[in-house]
């Protein structure tokens, strides 16, 4: 361990007071959040490397969505605060994360004792561990790391409080500020046989996907702000096999053999069959836990319908709006656990390097079989909801729109007028590549059509 000695970094225009907490350019003092320290103790550890962007961002932002923009503004307005255009402090760079610069021109000469001296009271508060960077900065002139330092002070200031005056924003960096946080939400189900559902909070989420990432679809738009304003509800899982059987016997519905199958599909086009399976024998062998293909928007829709009636609360499937809210768990990366398709194993089932389409890629799982895991069989996502990635695609409410600028920015469905004829799957399915597992990830499918693939998840209204 390295004994807290000094505690304020100079240079030649500027000066970070550790142990104060605040930036110090001239006669002006800027006071840093306790954020700010964790950021600084991380990027000490990480200065001179590339430094991914949510890897940034999820170590010490994970209830926040950040945008690329606000950071470099930060930037830019630190240096006009500075008076020094001279003092790069970090540099973008494209698709990957932001670099530490070492350019700075200024030495890091050791402070007088007697302005720098920690009491013991200081010693022992909760910012230790920073002092102790701090300390090793100092003692080893590691300007570099020091570079790194100011920038962190810049970044943490910047995208947790430094009210700079932005139209259309609230504190600078900040783009949405979301109740997530990375860990599961509490559940409940209403019935033996219903859904057990997620709770999740009101929240703002960015829907779409930015124009860098990979395989992304103008029809998913680009990010854009939408609002949840009330709290909701959603199924942990897919519906499953026996859940719609349920459904089925106690209604007495009619579902029959509609559903079209793949007849080769180890090659790039598909060869389908006629209509002679049911989501009971949807081509491939099911158990009860698997989730529930073959069914068409109406039939899930119903399915919701009949739910509401048995347990007098408002069921539903979700809008498009707040299955992406769900689905992204308060992230904005391609996927709920980032932007690395080799971890999608984990988490989805998907037509990965082991099964036998022609666009398998990304990873190898130990499964090989055709046709979906039973739910919850991986990983979920920050919320504890599973399989928003892969297994079977999802219906949602909305009527399709080609134009995603389209769809409401309050979290409400998008309806036509009159009756729906195309409407939205989410979320991709066993079958699916890397790239339409995404949780931006949207396609048309004719409401009527029962697919092999195509299964939902419900949701409910909670504040209404």
């Amino acid at each position: 361990m390295y004994q807290v000695t000094q505690t304020v970094l100079r240079f030649d225009r500027f000066v970070l007071d550790l142990m104060r907490g605040c930036l110090r350019a001239g006669d002006q003092d800027i006071a840093l959040r306790p954020k700010a320290f964790e950021m600084l103790c991380y990027l000490a550890q990480h200065a001179g490397r590339l430094i991914p962007k949510q890897e940034l961002y999820e170590a010490i932002w994970p209830d926040v969505t950040v945008s690329d923009d606000s950071i470099i503004q930060c930037i830019r307005e630190l240096r006009q605060k500075l008076g020094d255009t001279d003092h790069r402090l970090i540099r973008t760079v494209s698709r990957r994360g932001y670099m530490l610069d070492a350019a700075v021109s200024a030495e890091v000469p050791q402070c007088p004792r007697d302005e720098v001296a920690a009491t013991p009271s200081q010693r022992s508060r909760p910012r230790l561990g920073v002092l102790q960077w701090a300390s090793l900065i100092l003692q080893t002139h590691m300007v570099p790391i020091a570079a790194g330092l100011l920038s962190a002070a810049c970044l943490a200031i910047y995208l947790l409080g430094w009210p700079f005056p932005v139209a259309g924003r609230g504190h600078l960096g900040v783009v949405a500020r979301t109740s997530a946080m990375p860990q599961p939400r509490t559940s409940f189900k209403d019935c033996e046989q219903c859904p057990e559902m997620v709770t999740l909070s009101a929240g703002e989420f960015l829907m779409g996907s930015p124009q860098d990432e990979r395989g992304r679809q103008d029809i998913e738009g680009l990010p854009r702000r939408v609002t949840i304003s009330k709290r909701f509800a959603v199924g942990k899982f897919e519906v499953t096999v026996d859940q719609f059987s349920a459904f089925v016997a106690d209604t007495g519905i009619t579902v029959g053999n509609l559903c079209n199958v793949i007849v080769t599909f180890d090659r790039t086009d598909l060869i389908w069959g006629p209509p002679e399976a049911s989501f009971r024998h949807p081509g491939f062998e099911v158990t009860g836990s698997q989730p529930v293909v073959c069914v068409s928007w109406h039939e899930a829709r119903a399915y919701a319908a009949w739910l509401a009636r048995r347990t007098g609360k408002p069921y539903r499937l979700p809008t498009e709006a707040e299955w992406e809210y769900a689905a992204r768990a308060g992230t904005t990366t391609s996927y709920s656990f980032g932007n690395d398709e080799t971890a999608l194993c984990a988490y989805a089932r998907f037509a990965d390097l082991g099964s036998r389409f022609a666009w398998r890629d990304a990873c190898r799982s130990e499964t090989i079989a055709y046709g979906p895991l039973s739910v919850g069989s991986l990983k979920p996502n920050p919320w504890g909801i599973f399989d928003m990635h892969g297994n079977a695609w999802e219906w949602v409410e909305d009527c399709w729109t080609p134009n995603a600028s389209e769809i409401p920015v309050d979290g409400s469905a998008s309806q036509h007028p009159g009756n729906c004829e195309m409407g939205v799957v989410r979320g991709g399915s066993w079958a699916a590549g890397s790239r339409r597992v995404r949780s931006a990830m949207r396609a048309p499918v004719p409401t009527s059509a029962h697919h092999y693939n195509n299964g939902f998840r419900v949701a409910l209204s909670l504040d209404d």
